[in-house]
Protein backbone atom coordinates (compact mmCIF):
# COMPACT_ATOMS: atom_id res chain seq x y z
CA UNK A 1 0.00 0.00 0.00
CA UNK A 2 1.27 3.50 -0.75
CA UNK A 3 2.71 5.85 1.83
CA UNK A 4 1.98 9.56 1.68
CA UNK A 5 4.59 12.02 2.89
CA UNK A 6 3.63 15.65 3.48
CA UNK A 7 6.35 18.25 3.91
CA UNK A 8 5.15 21.31 5.79
CA UNK A 9 8.27 23.23 4.76
CA UNK A 10 9.87 23.61 1.31
CA UNK A 11 12.45 20.93 0.54
CA UNK A 12 15.99 21.82 -0.41
CA UNK A 13 16.80 21.21 -4.10
CA UNK A 14 19.25 18.45 -3.15
CA UNK A 15 16.52 16.73 -1.10
CA UNK A 16 14.13 16.81 -4.06
CA UNK A 17 16.80 15.24 -6.27
CA UNK A 18 17.52 12.61 -3.61
CA UNK A 19 13.82 11.62 -3.29
CA UNK A 20 13.43 11.29 -7.07
CA UNK A 21 16.53 9.08 -7.15
CA UNK A 22 15.01 6.84 -4.46
CA UNK A 23 11.87 6.37 -6.55
CA UNK A 24 9.58 8.73 -4.66
CA UNK A 25 6.78 10.32 -6.68
CA UNK A 26 5.79 13.97 -6.21
CA UNK A 27 2.02 14.17 -6.69
CA UNK A 28 1.49 17.70 -5.39
CA UNK A 29 3.61 20.55 -4.07
CA UNK A 30 4.72 19.29 -0.66
CA UNK A 31 3.08 15.86 -1.12
CA UNK A 32 5.00 12.75 -2.12
CA UNK A 33 4.08 9.10 -2.48
CA UNK A 34 6.17 5.96 -2.04
CA UNK A 35 5.82 2.20 -1.83
CA UNK A 36 9.19 1.82 -0.11
CA UNK A 37 9.61 -0.77 2.63
CA UNK A 38 12.49 1.17 4.13
CA UNK A 39 10.91 4.58 4.64
CA UNK A 40 12.83 5.56 7.80
CA UNK A 41 16.13 4.65 6.17
CA UNK A 42 15.22 6.45 2.95
CA UNK A 43 14.24 9.67 4.69
CA UNK A 44 17.12 9.81 7.17
CA UNK A 45 19.32 12.12 5.02
CA UNK A 46 16.37 14.47 4.47
CA UNK A 47 14.39 14.44 7.67
CA UNK A 48 16.75 16.44 9.93
CA UNK A 49 15.90 19.70 8.17
CA UNK A 50 12.14 19.05 8.26
CA UNK A 51 11.61 16.94 11.39
CA UNK A 52 9.09 19.35 12.91
CA UNK A 53 6.90 19.50 9.80
CA UNK A 54 6.90 16.05 8.16
CA UNK A 55 3.71 13.97 8.23
CA UNK A 56 3.64 10.36 7.03
CA UNK A 57 0.38 8.52 6.39
CA UNK A 58 -0.50 5.04 5.20
CA UNK A 59 -3.69 3.41 3.95
CA UNK A 60 -5.54 1.22 6.45
CA UNK A 61 -8.04 -1.45 5.41
CA UNK A 62 -10.43 -0.73 8.28
CA UNK A 63 -11.69 2.61 9.55
CA UNK A 64 -10.26 3.60 12.91
CA UNK A 65 -11.94 5.82 15.46
CA UNK A 66 -10.02 8.77 16.92
CA UNK A 67 -9.03 8.81 20.56
CA UNK A 68 -7.48 11.89 22.17
CA UNK A 69 -6.67 12.19 25.85
CA UNK A 70 -4.53 15.19 26.78
CA UNK A 71 -3.99 14.06 30.39
CA UNK A 72 -2.66 10.66 29.35
CA UNK A 73 -0.76 12.05 26.36
CA UNK A 74 -2.73 10.02 23.79
CA UNK A 75 -3.06 11.59 20.33
CA UNK A 76 -4.82 9.34 17.84
CA UNK A 77 -6.65 11.09 15.02
CA UNK A 78 -8.10 7.84 13.67
CA UNK A 79 -8.87 7.45 9.96
CA UNK A 80 -8.36 10.54 7.84
CA UNK A 81 -9.06 11.95 4.39
CA UNK A 82 -6.27 13.90 2.70
CA UNK A 83 -7.19 16.77 0.38
CA UNK A 84 -4.56 18.69 -1.57
CA UNK A 85 -5.40 21.30 -4.17
CA UNK A 86 -4.05 23.75 -6.71
CA UNK A 87 -6.08 26.84 -7.55
CA UNK A 88 -6.11 29.21 -10.53
CA UNK A 89 -4.32 32.52 -9.98
CA UNK A 90 -7.57 34.29 -9.22
CA UNK A 91 -8.02 36.38 -6.07
CA UNK A 92 -11.79 35.84 -5.88
CA UNK A 93 -11.41 32.07 -6.19
CA UNK A 94 -8.73 31.95 -3.50
CA UNK A 95 -10.88 34.01 -1.13
CA UNK A 96 -13.88 31.75 -1.79
CA UNK A 97 -11.86 28.62 -1.00
CA UNK A 98 -10.46 30.28 2.12
CA UNK A 99 -14.01 30.94 3.33
CA UNK A 100 -14.96 27.31 2.69
CA UNK A 101 -11.95 26.10 4.67
CA UNK A 102 -12.98 28.22 7.65
CA UNK A 103 -16.19 26.18 7.71
CA UNK A 104 -14.38 22.86 7.27
CA UNK A 105 -13.46 20.59 10.21
CA UNK A 106 -9.92 19.98 9.05
CA UNK A 107 -6.29 20.01 10.12
CA UNK A 108 -3.88 22.12 8.10
CA UNK A 109 -0.59 20.49 7.09
CA UNK A 110 0.51 23.15 4.60
CA UNK A 111 -1.16 26.08 2.76
CA UNK A 112 -2.93 23.71 0.33
CA UNK A 113 -2.90 20.31 2.08
CA UNK A 114 -5.48 19.37 4.73
CA UNK A 115 -6.63 16.34 6.70
CA UNK A 116 -10.29 15.67 7.46
CA UNK A 117 -11.68 13.15 9.96
CA UNK A 118 -13.18 10.14 8.18
CA UNK A 119 -16.80 10.25 9.34
CA UNK A 120 -20.42 10.55 8.16
CA UNK A 121 -20.72 14.18 7.10
CA UNK A 122 -24.34 13.73 5.98
CA UNK A 123 -25.37 14.30 9.60
CA UNK A 124 -24.09 17.88 9.29
CA UNK A 125 -25.81 18.77 6.02
CA UNK A 126 -28.04 21.35 7.71
CA UNK A 127 -25.20 23.04 9.55
CA UNK A 128 -22.57 25.56 8.33
CA UNK A 129 -20.01 22.73 8.12
CA UNK A 130 -18.37 22.04 4.76
CA UNK A 131 -17.54 18.37 4.17
CA UNK A 132 -14.44 17.27 2.23
CA UNK A 133 -16.62 16.11 -0.67
CA UNK A 134 -18.33 19.51 -0.89
CA UNK A 135 -15.01 21.30 -0.66
CA UNK A 136 -13.64 19.15 -3.50
CA UNK A 137 -16.71 19.84 -5.67
CA UNK A 138 -16.39 23.60 -5.19
CA UNK A 139 -12.67 23.63 -5.97
CA UNK A 140 -13.27 21.68 -9.18
CA UNK A 141 -16.05 24.12 -10.15
CA UNK A 142 -13.60 26.98 -9.55
CA UNK A 143 -11.17 25.35 -12.00
CA UNK A 144 -8.82 23.90 -9.40
CA UNK A 145 -7.00 20.56 -9.37
CA UNK A 146 -7.51 18.04 -6.56
CA UNK A 147 -5.45 15.21 -5.11
CA UNK A 148 -7.36 13.12 -2.59
CA UNK A 149 -6.79 9.94 -0.57
CA UNK A 150 -9.00 8.32 2.07
CA UNK A 151 -8.78 5.70 4.83
CA UNK A 152 -5.40 7.06 5.90
CA UNK A 153 -3.82 6.87 9.33
CA UNK A 154 -0.79 8.63 10.74
CA UNK A 155 2.28 6.46 11.20
CA UNK A 156 3.88 8.50 13.98
CA UNK A 157 1.98 9.63 17.09
CA UNK A 158 4.32 12.62 17.42
CA UNK A 159 2.85 13.91 14.13
CA UNK A 160 -0.66 13.68 15.59
CA UNK A 161 0.44 15.61 18.69
CA UNK A 162 1.99 18.36 16.56
CA UNK A 163 -1.05 18.57 14.27
CA UNK A 164 -3.45 18.85 17.21
CA UNK A 165 -1.34 21.46 18.99
CA UNK A 166 -1.10 23.59 15.84
CA UNK A 167 -4.82 23.21 15.27
CA UNK A 168 -5.64 24.26 18.85
CA UNK A 169 -3.34 27.30 18.61
CA UNK A 170 -5.06 28.39 15.39
CA UNK A 171 -8.53 27.82 16.89
CA UNK A 172 -7.62 29.77 20.04
CA UNK A 173 -6.52 32.78 17.96
CA UNK A 174 -9.70 32.61 15.90
CA UNK A 175 -11.95 32.48 18.96
CA UNK A 176 -9.93 35.16 20.74
CA UNK A 177 -10.43 37.48 17.76
CA UNK A 178 -14.23 37.07 17.98
CA UNK A 179 -14.29 37.35 21.76
CA UNK A 180 -12.18 40.52 21.85
CA UNK A 181 -14.35 42.14 19.19
CA UNK A 182 -17.48 41.40 21.22
CA UNK A 183 -15.95 42.88 24.37
CA UNK A 184 -15.06 46.03 22.43
CA UNK A 185 -18.52 46.08 20.91
CA UNK A 186 -20.13 46.63 24.30
CA UNK A 187 -18.04 49.70 25.04
CA UNK A 188 -17.42 51.39 21.69
CA UNK A 189 -20.20 52.30 19.26
CA UNK A 190 -17.86 52.79 16.31
CA UNK A 191 -17.44 49.01 16.07
CA UNK A 192 -21.19 48.46 15.60
CA UNK A 193 -21.02 48.42 11.83
CA UNK A 194 -23.87 46.31 10.42
CA UNK A 195 -21.71 44.45 7.92
CA UNK A 196 -19.10 43.67 10.56
CA UNK A 197 -21.76 42.53 13.00
CA UNK A 198 -23.20 40.19 10.38
CA UNK A 199 -19.77 38.71 9.64
CA UNK A 200 -19.07 38.02 13.31
CA UNK A 201 -22.51 36.48 13.84
CA UNK A 202 -21.80 34.09 10.97
CA UNK A 203 -18.37 33.35 12.45
CA UNK A 204 -19.86 32.51 15.86
CA UNK A 205 -22.47 30.23 14.27
CA UNK A 206 -19.71 28.46 12.34
CA UNK A 207 -17.52 28.07 15.42
CA UNK A 208 -20.40 26.57 17.39
CA UNK A 209 -21.00 23.99 14.65
CA UNK A 210 -17.29 23.15 14.40
CA UNK A 211 -16.90 22.76 18.17
CA UNK A 212 -19.90 20.43 18.24
CA UNK A 213 -18.34 18.40 15.43
CA UNK A 214 -14.99 18.14 17.19
CA UNK A 215 -16.68 17.00 20.39
CA UNK A 216 -18.99 14.45 18.73
CA UNK A 217 -16.58 13.06 16.13
CA UNK A 218 -13.13 13.56 17.68
CA UNK A 219 -13.86 13.48 21.40
CA UNK A 220 -12.41 16.98 21.80
CA UNK A 221 -14.27 18.74 24.62
CA UNK A 222 -12.85 22.23 24.36
CA UNK A 223 -14.80 23.76 27.24
CA UNK A 224 -12.65 26.86 27.61
CA UNK A 225 -12.94 27.69 23.93
CA UNK A 226 -16.66 26.98 23.86
CA UNK A 227 -17.22 29.23 26.89
CA UNK A 228 -15.76 32.22 25.01
CA UNK A 229 -17.81 31.44 21.89
CA UNK A 230 -20.98 31.20 24.01
CA UNK A 231 -20.24 34.55 25.71
CA UNK A 232 -19.55 36.15 22.30
CA UNK A 233 -22.83 34.75 20.99
CA UNK A 234 -24.70 36.17 23.97
CA UNK A 235 -23.20 39.65 23.42
CA UNK A 236 -23.94 39.60 19.68
CA UNK A 237 -27.57 38.64 20.30
CA UNK A 238 -28.09 42.13 21.76
CA UNK A 239 -27.28 43.80 18.44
Amino acid sequence: MPLYIVWGKPLRPKDVTYLFERGYLRIHKGLWMSRSNSLDLDLKPVIDSCLDSITVLKTARELQKPFINFEEGIYNLGSLILVAYDLPRNVRVRKAVSRLLRRSPCFKLSPSIYLFPHTKYEEYDKTPIVSPSNLIKRIIIYGGRITCASRLILIHECSAKRIIEEFLNSLDKRVENVYNYCLTLENDEKFRDLKLLSEFKIEVKTLKALLKFYKNEMGLSLNGVYSKVYKASKILSNF
